[in-house]
């Protein structure tokens, strides 16, 4: 039998009666009224105290006595229980039971009848509601709602996790057992959580619910309350705002623009990714007045006064200052602004663009159009961009540069991209799309060929572009970003590049000598027709074994360690060596290698040839021969020549013989002294340079004042050429640790040729100067004839002459210069030349001081 019971809150009004108490008592009870004037037997301070008294006992709660007008049996005396419970809010209420007073103590009432009521009081609440009982958390009361939320499935009797199994996994049943062990409510807001209806059909939701313990007459916990509101729409549709806002943000970022958003009153509250990659700040920092801070100082007062107005007359606005990019330099930009408006019409702030136009500062046309919305932002980007929505292609957005791409009016707005350009009909790019759309790849396109109808006439050009797939918060695809740049005469001028390269292979084939081409780290590109007859190889097979590989074993050491140094410095290379042909034999060639260098002067490349110089090397192998063998047979005859001159003059001095003075013996055998000395030393060069070709020149080093060295050599070269004035400035002094006879014979060298060579002067300058790296610097300087630049590259090289349309006037073979430079080498020095033709010239070398 169902008992009558009212439920009030805590100002005592009525939340709610059961249908038996309306039965049973002619009460007024209605919803919201006060429950001390609907029970008018019922004392107010009697009541409010007894409330209190059983919540701050905590013991089982005890009755008060009140009379009620019973319909059928008139006035009559109850006996009424209050019991508190709590909403999922916080709520208190009162549940007030009525039992008729008999002379025996009052049988408690069952808890299925109270659960019975209380199912009834509940059944039309807006939330959903259960009640569970026990530690196993059995259903015992679901209101329609609730049994709704869960498909509709028989639960009541049965435990959680026997009604609802797919929870088990969702972290539910910990919550339940946590809430009844402990006593505490667990209060859950937009918890997702999946239910299953009768065909197994998942169903995701999202639940703002609490879990309240209930208690019994001992105050011990015996079930959890379950009050539970359904949110699900409007979580979604907050999440499809935010879906919305991320999509925005996303497009805003990929816009090659910097866009930014202002509150009313000025400060920047949003700016995208390019203004931070543009201007180097960090996250934030531009926030507010910080963007400021990047605004070149002349600028500032400009850019805050237009700024300032725009806001005041919430007017659209245009400024143009500078900005300092991250690399430090400050580019003219124009900032662009739009008032933004609230639904009611409040200011709500600026929108605006900043864009660069620091290289077309000084052009006349600025865009004038005003930015309100991104898809503004978009069309006035300079990169030709569209974005295509749905898997038909559906043109959404389309900016200035691609309709001018596409040759057409803005009239395809809205189009599918087929219908709008079907000229692309048979060319991969509706598949290309397609396959993004499906696959989420991003395509890149480079250099790819399009024929678009510009006009009435079918153009062909060649694009940089880039489908890149749109996706939602999901992850799912709803459309397509296509970005464009015109790079069709890039192409062009490659193919310029590749016709030149062409023409280059069929000139160096066309040409005697061997022809290469490497990239900057010496790979081999290409070699000419000469090469392949020569090695008797494809150029396949020669590019991957390489040229290097025919050098003679004797020459590899020194080509390995002149070609790495080429590569390092990016100098020239020449070498002399020797290349095995198809047949076996070695043949002499002179080997060259120059750098191709780029504007930032970069090598690029390297051409090289190889010349055959074998006839040229068997002369000069002929030439030395000769030398050798007479070098050698005049040596012995001279020196007995000069033996018996200097014993006549040694004779002549010693008998003081008064000669007649037309008989000029004494200057005759000086005479004939001088040239015997001139003529010795040429042999001894001859014979030097036999020793530098067999390798067995020896220096005999000791450490000596090159000063002095100078000195000397200066005196003796004065006795035979006292026509000839020479200077000597010493600008510094050292010792060396060298050969002091073949330096000598350096000097000697030098000297000799600048007075050989300036017929027309006769001043000769000698000077010392201090060189880096601690070195001496000896320099010997002529007002000659000269030479020229094209000879200066050989003039150390041996039996290299100047002035063969004159060899009377200049006699010698050559080997002067060239063993001066050896001997410089082989002391780890290095000798120079500065010359041009009529001024003279300038021979300097540099060696190591012993400090």
């Amino acid at each position: 039998m169902q008992e009558p019971l009212i439920i009030i809150n805590e100002d005592f009004r009525i939340i709610g009666a059961s249908r038996v108490f309306k039965k049973r008592f002619a009460l007024d009870v209605e919803e919201g009224n006060d429950i001390l004037k609907a029970l008018p037997g019922l004392d107010k301070q009697e009541f409010k105290a007894h409330l209190q008294n059983n919540e701050n006992s905590g013991k089982k709660p005890s009755g008060v006595s009140v009379n009620l007008f019973s319909r059928k049996k008139g006035l009559r005396n109850y006996i009424l229980k209050p019991a508190s419970i709590k909403t999922p809010r916080g709520q208190k209420l009162y549940l007030l039971n009525f039992k008729k007073l008999k002379n025996h103590p009052p049988v408690q009432g069952k808890e299925k009848n109270f659960l019975r009521v209380f199912k009834e009081i509940f059944s039309n609440a807006p939330a959903s509601i259960c009640t569970l009982k026990g530690p196993t958390h059995i259903f015992e009361v679901a209101n329609d709602n609730y049994l709704q939320l869960v498909g509709n499935r028989d639960i009541l009797g049965k435990t959680v996790k026997e009604a609802l199994p797919e929870i088990g996994k969702q972290g539910f049943l910990e919550l339940l057992d946590k809430v009844y062990n402990t006593g505490e409510p667990f209060i859950g807001n937009e918890i997702n959580i999946k239910l299953e209806n009768n065909e197994g059909e998942s169903k995701e939701t999202y639940l703002n619910f609490v879990y309240q313990p209930t208690r019994n007459q001992e105050n011990e916990i015996d079930g959890i309350f379950v009050h539970a509101v359904d949110v699900t729409e409007q979580v979604l549709s907050r999440k499809k705002v935010e879906e919305n806002e991320t999509r925005l943000r996303d497009l805003v970022d990929t816009v090659p623009a910097i866009i930014w958003i202002a509150h009313p009153e000025g400060g920047a509250k949003y700016l995208n990714r390019n203004w931070y990659e543009f201007t180097g700040q960090k996250n934030n920092e531009a926030l507010q007045r910080g963007w400021l801070e990047a605004v070149h100082p002349d600028d500032l007062e400009y850019a805050l006064s237009t700024i300032t107005q725009g806001n005041l007359k919430q007017e659209a606005y245009s400024n143009r200052f500078r900005i300092k990019s991250k690399d430090g330099n400050y580019r003219w930009v124009v900032n662009y602004a739009s008032p933004k408006f609230g639904l009611n019409g409040e200011f709500e702030g600026m929108v605006g663009t900043v864009v660069d136009i620091h290289e077309e500062r000084r052009k006349e046309k600025i865009i004038k159009e005003k930015q309100h919305l991104t898809e503004t932002i978009v069309r006035e980007a300079d990169v030709a961009t569209a974005i295509y929505f749905g898997k038909d292609m559906q043109i959404s957005l389309a900016n200035d540069a691609m309709i001018k791409l596409w040759g057409k009016s803005r009239n395809v707005i809205g189009k599918k991209l087929m219908e709008a350009l079907p000229e692309l009909e048979g060319q991969p790019f509706f598949e290309l799309l397609e396959r993004v759309y499906i696959t989420g790849e991003t395509y890149w396109g480079k250099e790819d060929k399009v024929q678009l109808m510009i006009g009435d006439k079918l153009q062909t050009g060649y694009y940089n572009f880039t489908y890149k797939a749109l996706r939602n918060e999901q992850g799912k695809i709803y459309g397509i970003l296509n970005m464009a740049i015109d790079v069709s005469e890039m192409v062009k001028s490659k193919n310029l590049l590749k016709e030149s390269e062409s023409h280059f292979r069929q000139m160096a084939d066309l040409m005697p000598g061997k022809v290469n081409n490497t990239d900057a780290d010496g790979n081999n590109i290409y070699f000419n027709q000469n090469w392949l007859e020569f090695t008797g190889l494809d150029s396949e097979s020669l590019k991957k074994q390489g040229w290097t590989h025919f050098i003679h074993q004797e020459d590899r050491e020194e080509f390995d360690s002149l070609w790495k140094k080429s590569l390092q410095s990016g100098k020239d290379f020449e070498m002399e060596l020797r290349l095995k042909d198809k047949n076996g034999n070695y043949k002499w060639h002179l080997s060259r290698a120059e750098a191709v260098k780029g504007e930032n002067n970069k090598i690029q490349m390297w051409i090289g040839t190889n010349t055959g110089i074998h006839k040229l090397k068997e002369e000069e192998q002929r030439k030395e021969d000769f030398l050798k063998m007479v070098s050698h047979e005049l040596k012995t005859p001279i020196t007995s020549i000069k033996g018996y001159v200097q014993l006549l003059l040694s004779m002549l001095r010693k008998a003081e013989m008064d000669i007649p003075g037309n008989i000029p013996l004494k200057p005759s055998l000086q005479r004939i002294d001088h040239q015997i000395t001139r003529l010795t030393r040429l042999i001894s060069e001859i014979l030097d340079l036999t020793r530098i070709e067999e390798n067995k020149l020896e220096l005999e080093k000791q450490k000596f004042n090159l000063n002095e060295l100078l000195d000397e050599t200066v005196q003796d070269i004065t006795l035979t050429n006292s026509q000839h004035k020479i200077e000597v400035q010493h600008n510094f002094k050292a010792e060396i640790i060298a050969d002091r006879d073949r330096i000598g014979q350096v000097l000697i060298n030098l000297v000799t040729n600048g007075i050989k060579y300036s017929p027309h002067s006769d001043f000769i300058k000698i000077s010392t100067h201090k060189a880096e790296k601690e070195r001496i610097k000896v320099s010997v300087q002529d007002y000659g004839i000269g030479i020229a630049k094209s000879d200066q590259k050989n003039i150390f090289k041996r039996f290299f002459r100047i002035g063969k349309k004159d060899e009377d006037t200049y006699s010698g073979f050559g080997i002067g210069l060239f063993l001066a430079k050896e001997i410089i080498d082989r002391h780890n020095g290095e000798i120079k030349i500065k010359s041009a033709p009529g001024k003279g010239s300038e021979f300097s070398f540099f060696l190591d001081t012993a400090e």
